[in-house]
């Protein structure tokens, strides 16, 4: 299988209007072949399909020569649901100042042939899978554990929170091969992960956190761009009730998703590459529409890599294990609002979204069309 990183490359196929007129800005349009490997059943993963949109922004910022190559927030719309085939990434310049650039950024299929891009027959129809808007930045480097925070005029910081998983990654037995990861995500071979404890929120909110490793080569500290798939990954709030209230199998579809990047990339070298960590919570679930709040934590080692030094276990004067302020860093944190549907709803999306061009999202009152051009 493509590793995640593989998956997520797009490649530079157009510019659309490369000279537009006075008050109109090119189309730069990328390619990419979406993954039937990273999938949850039929339907490609939300949090993979952002790494794509990140690779091609990253690109686009490097192409254009911006000075901004740190994504620093995304808000992003499911429209209608992805499936592995081709695809295009389309991005238009919003505006451009000193600090922020801001683009639009959506990802098009044909249906019901996504194995084209181009109107093979009449029935072809381009269909509008997901918007997004991202603000992409120069963000300021994270200063060393233990150094003063610079505060003064203009300057706010506070970095002080500690970690909220509780378990060193590097003490963890995988000798068992970690947690159950469930069969409907197919791309399950290609990470492990361990449930771990984890601070109990107080406000009667579900939580979950457990440290995530990829497995197929990826190294999650080079580049932002695999952020979002730790942040859409995460155990949705139903599955965290308890067995009595819990329904039959099933697919928890994104509706929409924001995730602010809280780290410049890549991170230090004291920081482990393949594994991160994950602290999930959600406030409330009505008619299986609920709240995700999912925070991606840098870990300071891989799953058993090494046991903690004893200096990490340090305790500071509020009983804090001085590994999970300073060993750990916030990279990411997303927030979503989510649906719970039975597991053949995702099956019936992947056989709609091959067989005409107007299938709906859960929630989603169609999307719009446009010819190709």
């Amino acid at each position: 299988m493509p590793n995640l990183t593989e998956a997520s490359v797009t490649t530079p196929h157009f510019v659309r209007d490369p000279r537009p007129a006075p008050g109109h800005v090119p189309t730069h349009v990328y390619s990419v072949d979406i993954s039937s490997t990273w999938a949850v059943g039929s339907v490609a993963h939300g949090g993979y399909l952002l790494c794509v949109l990140n690779d091609a922004v990253l690109r686009h910022q490097q192409h254009t020569g911006s000075s901004h190559h740190d994504p620093a927030h995304v808000s992003t719309q499911y429209l209608t649901a992805t499936v592995a085939g081709k695809a295009q990434v389309e991005i238009r310049l919003v505006s451009a100042t000193k600090r922020w650039t801001r683009l639009d950024v959506e990802l098009w299929q044909v249906s019901p042939d996504p194995s084209s891009t181009e109107f093979v027959s009449g029935k072809n129809v381009r269909t509008l899978r997901i918007r997004a808007h991202y603000l992409v930045t120069a963000l300021p480097p994270h200063p060393p554990p233990g150094a003063p925070t610079p505060h003064g005029q203009g300057v706010i910081n506070y970095l002080e929170r500690p970690c909220p998983l509780l378990e060193h990654p590097g003490d963890i037995d995988m000798r068992d091969g970690g947690s159950e990861i469930p069969a409907k995500l197919r791309f399950h071979k290609g990470m492990k992960w361990k449930v771990v404890r984890s601070v109990e929120p107080n406000d009667g909110c579900l939580a979950w956190g457990a440290w995530l490793e990829l497995t197929g080569g990826e190294n999650v500290a080079e580049l932002s761009t695999l952020v979002p798939f730790f942040a859409d990954v995460a155990k949705n709030g139903p599955e965290m009730l308890p067995e009595e209230m819990k329904g039959g199998p099933a697919w928890y579809p994104t509706m929409s998703l924001s995730l602010d990047y809280k780290s410049k990339f890549p991170l230090e070298s004291t920081f482990a590459t393949r594994t991160f960590g994950l602290y999930s919570t959600t406030k409330s679930i009505h008619e299986g529409r609920h709240d995700l709040t999912v925070e991606v934590w840098a870990a300071p080692a891989d799953l058993g890599a090494r046991k903690a030094e004893e200096r990490e276990r340090e305790q500071g004067a509020d009983g804090v294990e001085r590994w999970r302020r300073e060993g750990a860093r916030l990279v990411g944190v997303s927030t979503q609002m989510a649906l719970a549907t039975p597991l053949e709803v995702n099956l019936a999306r992947g056989r709609a979204a091959t067989s005409a061009g107007t299938n709906e999202g859960p929630g989603s009152t169609g999307a719009p069309k446009k010819p190709h051009l």
